[in-house]
Formats: C-alpha cells, sequence, structure tokens
C-alpha cells in the first residue's frame, strides 16, 4: 500500500482535484485529508464529501497547526493505521497525473534504496523544474549569516519591501541557469510540495516533520536530520508531479506586503529551529 497527506487549508476546489488525481493512480493506496482548521468550513465538506469512501480518511484540525505540525498529524494516521511502505506528503496544489506513480516509485526504490524521495516538480505556468531545491544544505556560519539578514530585513520591513520593489523595476532579468533537474542525485535538499518516504524512513521515525516550526525551511531542517540520523535522501526524475503553487496562502493572505511580512517571520523562526539542532 502506497499512503497520501493531503494538507488542506481554504483551497476546496484544489484540495478536491488533487484528491480525485491520487484515487486514478494504480495500485491499493488510502489517502487523508488534513483540514489544517480552514475558517471557510471546506473541511466539513471535504469530510461529507468523503465519507463513504474507504480510501480516503479526513481529520479536521482543532486550529491551525501549519506546515510541518499538520502533514504530521496525517503521517502519524497512516502510520498508526495501514501498512504502508511509501507515504507521500504533498501540497493540495500538487497534481499525480501519471497513473504509474506507485510503481515507479517502488521501482526506483528497488534499484536504489532511499528513505526520502523526491520527483521531478515542474511548475507548468513557469516551465520550471523545481528539484532539486539546491545540492547541499546550510553550514552553520551560512545560517547564522542568514539569519541576520532576515532579523535587519524585518526591523525596517516596510521600508525595505519598497526599496526592493524599486530595485526589481529598474533591474535587467537575471540570467537563469539551467537546474540539474535531469540528472538523480544523492542528499540533495528536496523541494517540499512533495516528498514520498519509504518504509526505511516510516519505521524509523514517528513524524515527518520537525514539530517545532509553523511555515518554511522545512526541507532544510529534514535535510539536516536525514543526514544526522543516516538517512539517503534521493532525487529520482523518472517520477513527476505538477505544482500549481501558492494557491492556500494566496488565498488568505491576498496582500502581497502582508504575506511577504509573514514568510519572513516564519523562514526566520525555522532557521533558528535549524541552529538550535546545529548547536552541540
Amino acid at each position: 500500500m502506497i499512503g497520501f497527506v493531503v494538507l488542506h487549508y481554504l483551497a476546496e476546489e484544489m484540495t478536491v482535484q488533487c484528491a480525485e488525481a491520487l484515487l486514478g493512480l494504480y495500485g491499493d493506496k488510502h489517502i487523508v485529508l488534513v483540514d489544517n482548521a480552514s475558517p471557510n468550513g471546506s473541511g466539513a465538506r471535504l469530510a461529507a464529501r468523503y465519507q463513504d469512501n474507504p480510501s480516503v480518511s479526513v481529520l479536521l484540525s482543532p486550529h491551525n497547526e501549519g506546515f510541518a505540525r499538520g502533514n504530521n498529524r496525517g503521517y502519524a494516521h497512516l502510520r498508526e493505521h495501514f501498512s504502508c511502505l511509501f507515504i507521500v506528503v504533498l501540497n493540495n496544489d500538487v497534481l499525480i497525473r501519471d497513473k504509474d506513480f506507485p510503481a515507479k516509485v517502488q521501482a526506483i526504490y528497488e534499484e536504489t534504496p532511499f528513505a526520502v524521495l523526491g520527483p521531478d516538480i515542474l511548475n507548468p505556468n513557469t516551465g520550471e523544474h523545481q528539484n532539486p531545491g539546491h545540492l547541499e544544505g546550510f553550514t552553520r556560519k551560512e545560517l547564522e549569516e542568514r539569519i541576520a539578514k532576515y532579523q535587519n530585513n524585518l526591523q525596517h520591513f516596510e521600508w525595505n519591501h519598497i526599496k526592493w520593489r524599486i530595485k526589481q523595476c529598474f533591474r535587467p532579468a537575471p540570467s537563469q541557469l539551467p537546474k540539474p533537474w535531469q540528472t538523480p542525485a544523492e542528499d540533495a535538499v528536496l523541494h517540499g510540495a512533495c516528498l514520498v518516504f519509504s518504509t526505511d524512513f516510516i519505521t524509523r521515525r514517528p513524524l515527518c516533520f520537525n514539530p517545532d516550526t509553523f511555515l518554511y525551511f522545512e526541507e532544510e531542517i529534514l535535510h539536516y536530520e536525514c543526514r544526522q540520523d543516516g538517512l539517503k535522501l534521493r532525487y529520482n526524475p523518472a517520477v513527476q508531479v505538477l505544482h500549481l503553487e501558492d494557491v492556500a496562502t494566496n488565498l488568505a493572505f491576498r496582500r502581497s506586503l502582508r504575506k511577504e511580512k509573514m514568510i519572513q517571520q516564519e523562514t526566520l523562526h525555522s532557521m533558528q529551529v535549524l541552529l538550535n539542532l546545529m548547536t552541540p
């Protein structure tokens, strides 16, 4: 069996589209939809929609637990109630169109065993391939420098944001170096929009993400923890998903300034969590 965890917040139509695509995949599967206390009542509607489908569970969180803890809830449910060889944790704005996705994941595992697998993640609107996130994690020094930069930006956030907007108007488009998305990679930082956890990970870790974060930087923390625990991370473009990107956060934060400040605040907090893990 392969399990799927889909974290839901507000964007009901997108979550349904994601879930229906998963139901169309070949093989034995179970899907857990975790509603992160959506204030628009969409969690209850999802529960009603799938109440008679034995392949779908809907978990209603009493409050918004954020990305890591929300996904942990679904992961723990599958780990406790189902014998999954793989658990796929994916955003609700990710679509898996390849019906052979489970079989391909199994084939990759048999050829090159992994604890965590990252697929090719394609944004169909921009043509960008988002995996691997980057090939190496941060050193302690790099992380400390980035934390200092975020702290400085947040002290005068509105003014810094205005300056950044003005610079963007006059800055030439950057030359884009192609990402190495066509080549499998080991121990890279994997994009968090879709992660496949194998039985190597499931049997050792009761949670998929560090629960001390709310949003952002989960991939870097996961990368660090896996390296510390000797768990193999792999990127393989033989499996692909589509990422429509930021549907839920765009609904929750319609003003770009407010959204950008939230991103920086939560990223700063998550970076400090990683720094604490690195501290002897």
